[in-house]
């Protein structure tokens, strides 16, 4: 094996078509090369067949995620198997669908891989704007609300604002609103199920499919989060405000304001809201706002230079977590039963 070093990432892109709901804001305001206006989805970190971001630096410059996974194993990535997370930016003008995910157990059953967890950080916001998160049924069957055609009237919606993070467990009923660009964590999954999309017509004049037994079969309707306020602990360099760890993902802000060493044992993905320095025995990187590196698992001694907040992803350790956090582990979603 060659050696390891930091991988800046290229992102790969969902548009047109694909992503009706999307804007031009990912090239605008994230500059993000993207192949044109209507443009929903940068793939910052994925190794998903069809979609997968690249290398942009060092010796693996131009190869696949996939592949450089392939080549350092769990030297990359800490774990056995495939590649195991899913970053995006998305850029919603127009609402997406409402939609839910199932949970490791149906998943596995129905769709031959993990479940879906995920979190949205809310990068921007056009005053007003607002996402669907959980429903309002007043205990009624959803089946009878859905059969009847009254969905739209039981989604329970909520303000957002620059710096907001929602968790998104399975079984929680979401779609992000208009107006807003946000990042978002995943392990390496797209299984979701759409409940209802706006009687939105495509280019073609039909309607995207809805999935409606599926999504009964995992929805859970009672199901109702706080926006995540975190739990922040100081380190070197700055701190760190813990949102989500809860067995799957992992999701920390960096508060960095000097130099702040990084932990070892785990792959980190790093995206720094402005430029920062990452550093490591025999070379630097300079980050640019929004754009993402992965540090491998193996490589010891990375260092974040800067004065900056970086969202951090990787796997969660709810162990070790929980550990370090102590009685403030009750602000951290997932990480306490």
């Amino acid at each position: 094996m060659d050696k390891l070093y930091p991988l800046l990432m290229a992102p790969c892109f969902r548009h047109g078509a694909q992503t009706p709901w999307g804007g031009h804001n990912l090239r605008d305001i994230f500059m993000k090369d993207a192949p044109e206006d209507i443009t929903g989805e940068s793939l910052e970190v994925a190794a998903l067949p069809g979609y997968e971001s690249a290398v942009a630096n060092g010796a693996h410059t131009g190869q696949s995620l996939t592949r450089v996974a392939e080549l350092w194993g769990e030297a990359l990535t800490g774990v056995s198997g495939s590649f195991p997370l899913l970053l995006k930016l998305l850029d919603a003008q127009e609402p997406l669908s409402v939609q839910v995910h199932p949970g490791d157990d149906y998943a596995r059953e129905h769709e031959n891989g993990p479940g879906r967890n995920m979190a949205w950080v809310i990068l921007n916001a056009e005053p007003g704007a607002k996402i669907v998160y959980g429903l309002e049924t007043g205990g009624e069957d959803l089946r009878k609300i859905m059969d009847e055609g009254r969905l739209e009237e039981c989604l329970h919606w909520e303000a957002v604002r620059p710096g907001d993070v929602f968790y998104i467990p399975h079984g929680m009923v979401h779609a992000l609103g208009e107006g807003i660009q946000c990042y978002e964590i995943q392990l390496s999954s797209e299984a979701a199920y759409r409940l209802w999309d706006w009687n939105r017509v495509g280019p073609d004049g039909s309607r995207r499919a809805l999935h409606a037994e599926q999504a009964l079969d995992v929805c859970r309707p009672e199901l109702r989060l706080p926006r995540q306020e975190g739990a922040t602990v100081l380190c070197r360099g700055g701190s760190r405000t813990y949102y989500i760890s809860d067995g799957h993902i992992e999701l920390c802000r960096l508060n960095l304001s000097g130099r702040m060493p990084l932990e070892s044992g785990r792959m980190l993905a790093l995206t720094p809201l402005s430029p920062c320095m990452l550093c490591w025995e025999g070379g630097e990187l300079i980050l640019d706002a929004f754009n993402t590196a992965l540090v491998p698992a193996a490589l010891d001694g990375a260092v974040l230079e800067g004065n900056t907040k970086v969202l951090l992803s990787c796997l969660s350790d709810r162990e070790a977590l929980a550990k370090e956090l102590d009685y403030r582990a009750e602000n951290v979603a997932g990480l306490v039963d």
